[in-house]
């Protein structure tokens, strides 16, 4: 069987204040950290690390949040509110296990197609996907 779990995410940049951007604005040591990181490597900076780092604040708000849902409610953000379910999941692609994940916590017998379960992949496994 394939183990289809994203492993924590690597920082690209570490340590690399001369690279494209950086992370010199992003709290070092925080539950976002990473997260934070994560969005200035994928977009080659264009979101550099002031807003990266509150936009991971508010990525790791919406983890904690649904991660407190009833299974029924989660697959009604799931599928009335899918944006806010992928980037919620984010924080569990980036940090990888022991986090919990969203997407195992659903029912795909719950959705009306395949079409509209698929449609909830993170946007780092997407981003994974591709480049295999």
């Amino acid at each position: 069987m394939k183990n289809d779990k994203l492993k924590t995410y690597q920082a690209k940049n570490e340590g690399n204040p001369h690279d494209f951007a950086g992370y010199y604005a992003i709290e070092e040591g925080t539950t976002h950290s990473l997260v934070a990181k994560y969005l200035v490597d994928s977009s080659k900076g264009v979101v550099y690390s002031k807003p990266a780092d509150k936009i991971a604040k508010a990525i790791n708000l919406m983890w904690s949040a649904l991660c407190g849902l009833d299974s029924w409610r989660l697959e009604y953000v799931a599928k009335q509110m899918p944006e806010v379910f992928k980037l919620a999941q984010l924080y569990s692609d980036v940090y990888g296990p022991p986090n919990r994940s969203l997407w195992e916590s659903l029912d795909p017998s719950e959705f009306c197609t395949i079409s509209d379960y698929v449609e909830l992949r993170s946007y780092r496994r997407e981003k994974h996907d591709r480049s295999n």
